[in-house]
Formats: structure tokens, C-alpha cells, sequence
């Protein structure tokens, strides 16, 4: 077999686990959504079991993170953008991580207070937008190894969701501010939406990386 070919081989199956990271990180991102809706809705069972998923998507995330290290190390120099795609990997972990803490915290805040300052309907379009936004983000990824030349395109749609959430982080942490009496419920719901603008901002960046990337397939 001819060094090329290796490397060839090589790339598409990191790819598919970069790839495999990407799609369970959006799933924790959905399942997440889901536990905060059951919240509200006082369905502690479908809150309880969308948590599990949850927290499932996550292992699989770091198993997949671990895969792709491994993968890299063992084929060395070989690939000149190794360091770009572990970067994205990592990436991707944190993002996944953050989505734990954000569940935890989530699963805190009582919904009865946050309904009576008009909150849930801001959080519940946060955790949508999440999802927007990691769901194009993962169409990236996707791009990356099936088709690089739509990357461009993709690129543009994941900065316009990342200033969408933005927009929307901004005008929730300011009606949080005036509408919220609760000191506590009021620090820990800025809490959720800071780390919620930190998961859009690694969004951002991990598309930033498939760019990098895609620089050097």
C-alpha cells in the first residue's frame, strides 16, 4: 500500500469520528432541550429520562474524543493537520461539557418562579438555538468530509445563528435582570445563560477549526 493511500484511509476515518463526536454532542444538545421542557411541564419521568440521554451522548463524546486521539498518535506524522483536528475533537468535548453543567444547573432553578417573570419561554429559546446552532455546526463537520465545497456556505449560516443567540443571550440576561426578584434563581439563571453564550462561542470556533482543516485534506 502507498503512503498516500494510508493517509488517505487514515484521514476518513478520523473524519467519520470527528464526525460521530459532532452528531452526539447534538444530540445532548436536544436532549437537553427536552429536560428543560419536561421541567416545565413537571414531568419529572421524562425530565429524569432525558437526562440519562444526556448524559449517555456525553460519554460517547469523550469515547469518541479518546478514539481520535489514539488514531492520531498512532499514525504519527502522517497527517500535517493532526493538531487542528485534535483541537476540534476537544473542542467539541467542551462543548459537551458545558452541556452538563448546564442540565445541572437547569435542573436547579424552579420553573414556578421563572414562569411568573415570563423566563421559560426566553430559556426554551436558548435551548433551541443551541441546538440551531450545533446542528449547523455539525453540518460543517459533515461538509468536511463529504463535500468541502460547501463549506463556505455553511460557515456563513453557523455566524448568523451564532449572532442570533447572541442577540437573544443579550435581551434575556437584561429581562432577567429586571424581572427576576428571587436573588438566587436570579444568579443562577444568569448562570445558565452565560454558559449558554459560551457553548454558541465554541460553536463558533470549532467552525473556525473545520476551516483550518479543510485547508489541509
Amino acid at each position: 500500500m502507498y503512503t498516500g493511500e494510508a493517509e488517505i484511509q487514515a484521514r476518513r476515518r478520523i473524519l467519520a469520528v470527528l464526525l460521530d463526536e459532532s452528531r452526539r454532542v447534538l444530540d445532548a444538545a436536544r436532549e437537553l432541550a427536552n429536560m428543560n421542557t419536561a421541567l416545565v411541564a413537571k414531568d419529572e419521568g421524562a425530565a429524569s429520562k432525558a437526562l440519562e440521554n444526556l448524559h449517555l451522548a456525553i460519554s460517547d463524546v469523550e469515547a469518541f474524543r479518546r478514539s481520535l486521539s489514539r488514531q492520531l498518535a498512532e499514525i504519527g506524522s502522517m497527517m500535517m493537520n493532526r493538531e487542528d483536528l485534535l483541537r476540534a475533537a476537544y473542542t467539541i468535548e467542551t462543548i459537551a461539557s458545558y452541556l452538563e453543567s448546564i442540565s445541572f444547573r437547569v435542573s436547579q432553578l424552579k420553573m414556578q418562579v421563572l414562569k411568573k417573570a415570563g423566563m421559560t419561554e426566553d430559556l426554551a429559546t436558548l435551548l433551541d438555538q443551541i441546538i440551531d446552532i450545533l446542528g449547523k455546526t455539525h453540518e460543517t463537520v459533515r461538509a468536511l468530509h463529504f463535500n468541502p465545497a460547501k463549506l463556505n456556505e455553511l460557515i456563513q449560516s453557523v455566524e448568523k445563528a451564532e449572532r442570533v443567540m447572541d442577540e437573544k443571550y443579550r435581551s434575556s440576561t437584561i429581562k432577567t435582570m429586571k424581572e427576576l426578584d428571587d436573588l438566587k434563581e436570579l444568579i443562577l439563571l444568569k448562570d445558565v445563560l452565560e454558559r449558554i453564550e459560551t457553548v454558541s462561542d465554541l460553536a463558533l470556533s470549532l467552525a473556525d477549526l473545520v476551516v483550518i482543516i479543510s485547508l489541509g485534506i
